[in-house]
């Protein structure tokens, strides 16, 4: 992997410099207001209105405690006065990518980012291909991981009814068309007290392979809390570092052991040292990953935002804080490099 993003290194570096050099005034102004509403009239008045919560008397209290309920108005200040800076931290960390990450992005070639864009102009017929759109020019792009990806991978037993994404990349390298969202989905029980159930935060990933695979199969961290299907069968991995770490299981099909054959031949050792590089390059919690026909789902868990921005309160000429985003950035392009997917002999 190392040797993947050492390729990119200086490029980047120098395209990060000129971005800085020709965005700083802008992004200084834009800190700057958003610091300054923190403490505006506004902001203040919304601190004491909900402050003023701490004064009211609770259901079965009997003997008004002035005293308490200046320490709730208090708490209550401190809390909203949080919220806030996390709310202002994160509308300024977005402004900020919106100039920054797609000027950076040209330097892997052609990825794009953001996911409230509908359409592109571009004559790619390279793009239109691997995406499977139709026409050219001005075409619609499937930016975001459908639902319905995430709901047939048999990774998850529930419908999705409730989600949000935040950053989202798209693109192609190396002829593999790829999909990344940092999303966060879950359903809802309803009864006499409804009640979210989160069924996974963190960075999905979409490829779309150059091989086909009948059986699905699917790698799951240990101790993972994804509920096998009846219809699978486990795959004993005789590689002791990575069985170690993971379980794999693949459907049974009508064809005997075939499924079992095919996991083996996907699982090869090379396949299964990339795949560990995976987890460690993005420091997550857990994986999922499934896999089936031409398309690879990638699941990582972590309750960490990825690809962040310096904090609203943080030097944005401080070229050391954005260090991490290169390698952020390089761990998305190589996954097909880790794992190989150009490659149409095999994985």
């Amino acid at each position: 992997m190392n040797s993947c993003l050492d390729t990119y290194k200086n490029e980047f570096t120098i395209k990060f410099a000129q971005l800085m050099q020709e965005k700083l005034y802008i992004w200084k102004e834009i800190q700057s207001a958003q610091r300054s509403s923190l403490y505006s009239p506004a902001s203040f008045m919304c601190y004491v209105g909900f402050s003023l919560l701490g004064f009211i008397p609770g259901k079965n209290e009997h003997d008004y405690n002035l005293n308490m309920h200046f320490w709730l108005f208090v708490v209550f200040f401190i809390c909203a006065v949080i919220t806030n800076i996390q709310v202002t931290n994160k509308s300024y960390q977005n402004e900020i990518k919106k100039t920054l990450f797609p000027e950076l992005l040209k330097t892997f070639g052609n990825i794009y980012y953001g996911r409230d864009i509908t359409s592109i102009d571009f004559n790619d017929e390279k793009m239109v291909k691997l995406f499977n759109v139709k026409g050219k020019g001005k075409v619609k792009i499937p930016y975001t991981i459908p639902n319905s990806m995430f709901e047939k991978s048999d990774l998850f037993d529930h419908k999705i009814i409730q989600r949000e994404d935040d950053d989202c990349f798209w693109g192609y390298y190396n002829d593999v068309a790829f999909t990344m969202n940092e999303t966060d989905f879950g359903f809802i029980t309803k009864g006499k007290h409804e009640a979210y159930h989160r069924m996974f935060k963190g960075a999905a990933m979409h490829f779309k392979l150059n091989k086909k695979i009948q059986s699905r199969v699917l790698i799951l961290s240990k101790f993972s809390l994804t509920k096998i299907p009846k219809n699978y069968e486990k795959v004993e991995v005789e590689y002791t570092k990575f069985s170690k770490k993971y379980n794999v299981w693949v459907e049974k099909n009508m064809m005997g052991g075939s499924g079992q054959i095919e996991a083996r031949y996907l699982l090869n050792t090379a396949f299964l040292d990339r795949f560990m590089q995976i987890q460690t390059s993005f420091r997550v919690n857990g994986m999922r990953c499934s896999v089936y026909g031409q398309d690879m789902l990638i699941m990582l868990d972590t309750r960490k935002d990825l690809f962040e921005m310096n904090h609203l309160f943080g030097r944005i000429d401080d070229i050391g804080q954005y260090k991490h985003l290169f390698n952020e950035f390089g761990s998305v392009i190589s996954f097909i490099e880790v794992l190989n997917l150009s490659s149409r002999t095999g994985l």
